[in-house]
């Protein structure tokens, strides 16, 4: 059987002290990178609910100014114009009269 001399049982002792240090460290760090994982997905979410609730308002906003810009184009057409003015505004055409009809 070999014996191990007394200064290298104490050599061991602090590499096995040393490596023990080591994995605590090493523990810690995984730990706090779970815990902020653990931390950054519940923001993760709010985020990605915000984003598609914005997702459906630009979708909506999208659809109202498609239809501005539709309406805004019959602008340049006389007729359309015309048309809103008699609706809107009673405008006639010479010798057109206008009956106003109450509702009931």
């Amino acid at each position: 059987m070999k014996t191990v001399p007394p200064s290298q049982m104490n050599n061991r002792k602090g590499q096995k002290r040393r490596i023990r240090l080591v994995l605590f460290f090493v523990l810690c760090v995984f730990v706090w990178t779970g815990y902020t994982l653990y931390l950054q997905s519940g923001v993760l979410a709010e985020k990605k609910a915000e984003l598609n609730a914005l997702k459906q308002e630009m979708a909506i906003v999208q659809k109202e100014q498609a239809e501005l810009t539709y309406k805004a184009s019959r602008l340049y057409d006389q007729e359309y114009v015309a048309e809103l003015a008699r609706k809107q505004f009673f405008y006639t055409k010479p010798g057109e009269s206008i009956y106003v009809i109450p509702e009931k």
